[in-house]
C-alpha cells in the first residue's frame, strides 16, 4: 500500500533526485531482506568470484561518483 509523504529538501534537490534516495532505500531494505533469507536458509557462496565482482562494482561506483563530482565541479 502506497502512501504520500511530504518532505522539505534544499531549493538544489530536484524530484528526480528524492525519488532516486527513495528507491535506494528501498533496494536496501530488499537486499537486507533478501540476504537475511539467503542466510536462514544457508546458501553456498563462491567467495573469490564475490570478491572480484564486489570489486569490480565498487571501481565501477567510484567511477561514476568521480564523474558526477567532475560534472559538479567539486573535484
Amino acid at each position: 500500500m502506497a502512501k504520500t509523504v511530504s518532505v522539505k529538501v534544499p531549493a538544489d534537490v530536484s524530484e528526480e533526485d528524492v525519488v532516486r534516495w527513495v528507491a535506494e532505500g528501498l533496494s536496501r531494505r530488499l537486499a537486507k531482506r533478501l540476504i537475511l533469507s539467503y542466510l536462514k536458509d544457508g546458501m553456498n557462496l563462491d567467495l573469490e568470484k564475490a570478491l572480484r565482482e564486489f570489486e569490480e562494482t565498487r571501481s565501477e561506483v567510484w567511477k561514476r561518483f568521480e564523474e558526477e563530482y567532475m560534472r559538479k565541479g567539486l573535484l
